[in-house]
């Protein structure tokens, strides 16, 4: 699936989905779409093992909001480049997803964004092991999630994962990710 064929294919507001009545921690990530080979993918970064949030979790580049920030997409720039080196410059955003609330208190706000082919990023730093993509068709692919078991204050729970080849991704990034996805079908 092209990009632009995704970018046509959502509708999205610039602001319509409010978390400001939301209480817990206010978070912002980037969703970045790019294009290799004809082909739309989807940014991901691996978490540090010895990070003391969230640690070698597959997740989009962000995170919490801080009063620096001018706006939720402005948070979720600014911590794009702090972990991944992603200059504004590469980076058109398109509007922003609905708000997820996370079972740890988070209220993420993912901001949907198309990467230019040109952008660099850092492969790796001091929050992030790895950077990779993923294509878009195979996460649509709902034969690639699966049911797994995990245990969540002292009871087993399934939860749908997808196995990358740096780990399984589940939580609140599945989630989003799965979201967007079956809004484009």
């Amino acid at each position: 699936m092209k990009l632009e064929h995704i970018i046509s294919k959502y509708t999205l507001s610039k602001s319509a989905h409010s978390s400001s009545h939301l209480t817990g921690v206010k978070s912002a990530v980037l969703v970045p779409l790019i294009e290799f080979d004809g082909q739309a993918h989807m940014l991901l970064c691996k978490r540090n093992a010895n990070l003391r949030s969230h640690p070698s979790q597959i997740c989009f580049p962000g995170g919490k909001i801080e009063a620096r920030d001018s706006s939720v997409q402005d948070a979720a720039l600014r911590e794009t480049f702090e972990e991944i080196s992603l200059a504004r410059e590469f980076v058109t955003p398109l509007g922003q997803l609905a708000t997820h609330s996370s079972l740890s208190g988070f209220h993420i706000t993912p901001i949907l964004a198309k990467v230019e082919n040109s952008a660099t990023w850092a492969l790796t730093s001091s929050e992030v092991d790895h950077v990779f993509t993923l294509p878009i068709r195979d996460l649509m692919a709902q034969e690639h999630w699966q049911s797994y078991t995990t245990h969540f204050r002292g009871k087993a729970t399934s939860i749908k994962g997808y196995m990358t080849p740096h780990g399984l991704l589940w939580g609140a990034t599945a989630s989003i990710i799965t979201k967007f996805t079956n809004s484009l079908i």
